[in-house]
């Protein structure tokens, strides 16, 4: 598949699969009220964010204006 995805969940969040994981994550913390657990979530989540940051610069880098485009039209997140 070439070019941008921008239909489907993509219209709402650029990262749906992070936002899906740390959906899942949390639910794992509530289920088994574990701190240590909640710790691993935060440190996936940050450790996430940059990877997000890194991926958009390469996206930039690869379809420029309209990955711009889309990056001021969707969120990053929710």
């Amino acid at each position: 598949m070439n070019g941008i995805k921008l239909n489907g969940l993509y219209r709402v969040s650029r990262n749906p699969m992070y936002i899906a994981y740390f959906i899942c994550f949390i639910g794992c913390v509530l289920l088994t009220y574990s701190w240590i657990l909640l710790m691993l979530v935060i440190v996936f989540q940050i450790s996430s964010h940059w990877v997000i940051l890194s991926e958009e610069r390469w996206c930039i880098e690869k379809f420029g204006e309209e990955y711009i485009k889309y990056m001021n039209k969707v969120r990053r997140y929710i």
